[in-house]
């Protein structure tokens, strides 16, 4: 009997031997393929992609830095391992993974007495995760609390392991961990916590930093002070216990008071110099690179800016005569831009596009399409040059009237104050921005030669084509002119205008080196015949203004319309210079403020500072551009032909070798062969 039951028992236990091995052969088989396809998933262990975002700086042309552009995680620069004293490193490893350098990815011991603790509290409370398992989860993996990611998560940290050093692991960790207030990476945390160096963290500040890691928000310095200062006792407590540091090192860092730095909120226009300049930059960089890359790629941006010229054309701006009657506060419509730029680079050195970009961050130097009135008459008598007129042209100045196919009536336009001058020869009418002169020169050549030469000089804004284009109907940038203005001082050569000189990636390696972009708009004989007439306007014309004692200064006034906008643009052979004045609305100006009053004088004061801070800038003269050939004469104001000293007014004219006039004035001769005045 007992031998029956002996045997049965020993058939059923080779039974369940049996289908155990089975069922646990099946069960590993399933396990097995269901990590496979987990596996399988993977991302791509990409040893690059750990390295953090780094922010993007941006400099000016001497190196100043301009502003630091970054993202969410973006850090503003890296740190090595071996810049980090050791206790600093200990504190992080003490209380994060005091097994780090022992282990290989993933620390059993460390897992097996979390689960203990979560089946006695009944609930997944306690993290086991190594430093390696984090930073694969940071970089690679989500937040989220499932048995899958966690699988994956331990599979990349063995794979981590297997690739890097620890030393390596570690310092990727540190450049990347959270610690709070949008501080990424140990750098940040130092600075922004405590305002020092992570090289020069104390024991009790290394201590704090490790012990924000556990939850940023709850242990927070600046949110919850005592909490924070209660687990940075634990941190340390935990350095003693492992013999990291001694009971003496424990206790004077418990007893040292940590100074926590206030938060700084900043906006981008506190913190970047130049703002307008620098939101153009970004644009820029967002158009080359795009935002993630600009955001997150450590690159460093070399501009065209020259600070301290842009101080000074800040100082001009904001120091008109319009601004200091109409103060921001009480009138914050009442708006403009500033821009200069080189000539023959087309490097903008300097460029503001409001008087206050924490007001408004709209950029009127790039973004704002306005008239520029009068100021676009240089270009229909570049356009006539060009096309034979020669610069002794005369015209009547008389009231005339024009139908216009757009405006479907009638157009009468007026000169300023309503006063006509009769025969006028081109350098008079330009000197005084006579508006019938231009329509009758446009009319005379046509409006495609005009157009064209206007968009070669990089004037991209449709243009109307009708004889209102004369007088500055169409809408252009202040970028656009002062661009399209420097060809004149470039003898004819349209240059783009830049503003990012190079961009380096974060090893320093030049990825983008900009080129001047060049075309030729008009002869050189054509840009220094008109360059020539803007400098009478500014020495006898309606830009008096700007003149400066000792500097060569061409120029344009232009004041469109009901005074809407006031304009001028400044010339020397190395800058042009550009300002306008404008409220938001488009309302008026008010009669009393002409470009001559409120915009020239500015432009003038501009250079006046300029030349006496960084004279050395201006090293040529407007004669400077004349092409070879050219002949300077004087004629009469009133024949255009060649000056007799009985002539009662006379100026000096530009001519090529073929437009020389051969006769002298007959309206001023005293009869025989009076003498003539030469050049």
């Amino acid at each position: 009997m007992f031998k029956f039951i002996y045997q049965s028992l020993k058939y059923l236990l080779r039974q369940f031997v049996l289908w155990l091995v089975i069922f646990v052969f099946c069960l590993g088989g399933l396990l097995a393929g269901i990590l496979h396809d987990i596996y399988l998933e993977l991302p791509s262990l990409d040893i690059p992609r750990l390295n953090p975002s780094l922010s993007t700086r941006i400099y000016d042309r001497h190196g100043n830095l301009l502003h630091t552009t970054r993202g969410r995680t973006a850090r503003r620069r890296l740190i090595n391992l071996s810049d980090i004293p050791t206790h600093v490193k200990l504190a992080f490893t003490s209380i994060e993974d005091q097994r780090f350098f022992s282990h290989f990815g993933i620390d059993f011991r460390r897992i097996l007495g979390a689960l203990i603790i979560d089946l006695k509290v009944r609930r997944l409370a306690h993290g086991a995760s190594t430093i390696t398992q984090q930073l694969v989860r940071n970089v690679y993996l989500s937040h989220e609390k499932t048995i899958t990611r966690k699988i994956k998560e331990i599979m990349l940290a063995l794979k981590l392991e297997y690739s890097l050093t620890k030393n390596e692991i570690l310092e990727m960790y540190l450049n990347t961990v959270y610690f709070g207030s949008s501080y990424y990476g140990l750098a940040a945390a130092s600075k922004g916590y405590f305002n020092v160096e992570p090289r020069d963290l104390t024991v009790a500040q290394a201590s704090l930093l490790a012990a924000i890691l556990k939850a940023p928000n709850r242990y927070s310095p600046r949110h919850n002070f005592d909490k924070a200062m209660k687990r940075r006792r634990t941190v340390l407590f935990k350095m003693r216990e492992l013999h990291v540091i001694n009971e003496s090192v424990y206790q004077k860092a418990l007893q040292e008071k940590i100074f926590v730095k206030p938060a700084q909120t900043q906006s981008f226009s506190q913190e970047a110099k130049a703002p307008y300049f620098t939101s153009q930059v970004v644009r820029e960089l967002v158009r080359m690179l795009g935002w993630r890359k600009v955001l997150t790629g450590g690159y460093r941006v070399i501009t065209t800016l020259d600070s301290e010229i842009h101080a000074i054309a800040r100082e001009a701006f904001l120091g008109a005569s319009l601004f200091k009657t109409n103060p921001l506060s009480s009138t914050p419509d009442l708006q403009g831009a500033f821009v200069v730029r080189e000539v023959d680079s087309g490097e903008v050195v300097s460029l503001i596009g409001g008087r206050d970009y924490k007001l408004s961050s709209f950029n009127r130097a790039t973004q704002a399409r306005r008239q520029p009135g009068s100021c676009f008459k240089p270009f229909v008598y570049a356009a006539a040059f060009e096309n034979g007129i020669p610069p002794n042209l005369i015209l009547n100045d008389e009231p005339l009237s024009f139908f216009v196919k757009k405006l479907n009536k009638e157009w009468t336009p007026e000169n300023y104050g309503g006063i006509y001058h009769g025969p006028s020869i081109l350098r008079t009418a330009l000197e005084h921005s006579y508006n019938m002169i231009a329509i009758k020169l446009l009319d005379k050549i046509g409006l495609q030669p005009t157009i064209q030469l206007a968009q070669k000089s990089g004037i991209h804004s449709p243009m109307d084509a009708n004889l209102t284009l004369a007088l500055g109907s169409t809408e252009v940038t202040p970028l656009e002119l002062v661009g399209a203005y420097s060809t004149f001082a470039n003898q004819g050569i349209f240059s783009q205008s830049r503003f990012i000189l190079r961009i380096e990636d974060r090893t320093g390696k030049v990825i983008y080196e900009s080129k001047a972009l060049e075309n030729e708009a008009m002869n050189s004989e054509s840009a220094y015949q008109t360059l020539s007439m803007m400098r009478s306007v500014v020495t006898n014309g309606s830009g008096q203004r700007a003149n400066v004692r000792g500097l060569e200064i061409a120029g344009k006034t232009g004041t469109n319309q009901d005074y809407i906008d006031a304009w001028f643009v400044g010339l020397t052979p190395e800058l042009a210079a550009l300002v306008t004045f404008g409220y938001n609305d488009r309302k008026s100006l008010g009669l009393k403020t002409p470009s001559s009053k409120v915009a020239a004088p500015v432009v003038g004061d501009f250079f006046r500072k300029l030349i006496k801070r960084k004279p050395s800038i201006f090293q040529r003269r407007l004669l400077d551009l004349k092409p070879p050939g050219m002949k300077e004469r004087s004629i009469c104001r009133t024949s255009g032909l060649l000056a007799r000293p009985s002539c009662p007014s006379k100026t000096k004219e530009i001519f090529s070798e073929l437009q020389i006039p051969q006769i002298g004035c007959p309206v001023h001769s005293t009869g025989g062969s009076a003498a003539l005045i030469d050049g």
